[in-house]
């Protein structure tokens, strides 16, 4: 006689349904979290190495205007000294002048380098770059390459005597667009051959924009003492500039923020420094930011105007 064997099946108990539940459940959470932490370092290196890669590049472009400035072409029957009458005021067409606190009201207008105090965004200040291009031997009317402004355009040696748009220019400012954001721009005259002065954004995302001023006083070419644009008397004593900016990421590029539970000293960002504040007051020394979760990060360079300008 055959026995056969029956084989009953038994499901979870209740107990062992809800435990299993909610293991799932931390698991599956885990894992969001992981993925979540991963995406927001990604946004953290990625916007870290944009902006990086930003301040690097501007810092550059200043350099390269700041190492121009001053450069007389002095071919002879094209364009007069710097200090004779190709720019009949050397106090108003130095080789740098800036403003404090400042923005440029006029685009067009050659004279307006900003004027202290009216206004510039998170009192950010302007510097302006003034220097003379240089053109192929066998033909005046084209430039050699060597001498470019801040947008990238070739400028040529003067054609014009006591024509002021000859002098090629590199201002910088912060202008503030329809949307609120915020960008380091470029002024110069435009192509040679039909100069006419525009603003062109170099990087977007500067909060503020600081310049100091190293000025000689003995004719030495080294400064005596550093200044802000409305302490300099004799633009033609200014032998180094420093600038320095404050750029922003994205919004969510920061983890946390810099700074949300720190103090608001630990907040602070010095764009030219801690050297360069001192027991100074003036306004933009020293950056607070919002609490935004942008990451940013300062920048800042000192250049020396080696053409002089005596």
């Amino acid at each position: 006689m055959k026995h056969s064997t029956r084989i009953t099946q038994q499901g979870l108990t209740l107990v062992e349904l809800m435990v299993s539940l909610v293991l799932a459940s931390l698991i599956t959470l885990a894992a969001v979290g992981l993925y979540t932490v991963g995406i927001s370092s990604f946004r953290t290196v990625d916007a870290g190495q944009e902006i990086q890669d930003n301040g690097r590049f501007a810092l550059e472009v200043i350099g390269q205007a700041a190492r121009q400035a001053g450069f007389e072409n002095y071919a002879e029957g094209y364009g007069l000294r710097w200090t004779d009458t190709y720019i009949t005021n050397t106090a108003l067409f130095p080789t740098v002048r800036g403003a404090n606190n400042a923005k440029v009201s006029s685009v067009t207008n050659v004279d307006d380098d900003g004027t202290n105090a009216n206004g510039g965004y998170n009192s950010s200040d302007t510097v302006a770059l003034r220097f003379h291009g240089a053109s192929l031997q066998s033909d005046r009317t084209k430039a050699d390459g060597s001498m470019i402004d801040c947008q990238g355009v070739a400028q040529t040696a003067p054609l014009l005597a006591n024509d002021l748009s000859d002098v090629a220019i590199s201002l910088f400012w912060v202008k503030v667009d329809d949307a609120g954001e915020p960008s380091l721009q470029c002024i110069s005259r435009g192509k040679p051959d039909s100069p006419s002065r525009n603003s062109q954004p170099i990087i977007k995302g500067v909060e503020t924009f600081q310049v100091m001023y190293g000025v000689d006083t003995d004719a030495d070419s080294m400064p005596q003492k550093w200044v802000s644009a409305d302490g300099v008397t004799n633009w033609t004593q200014v032998s180094a500039i420093r600038v320095g900016f404050v750029l922003r990421g994205a919004p969510g590029s920061s983890q946390g923020y810099q700074g949300t539970s720190a103090t608001a000293d630990e907040n602070k960002l010095y764009p030219l420094g801690k050297t360069f504040t001192g027991s100074s007051t003036e306004a933009g020394l020293v950056f607070t930011p919002p609490n935004d979760g942008r990451l940013r990060r300062v920048f800042n360079a000192t250049f020396t105007l080696r053409n002089p300008q005596n």
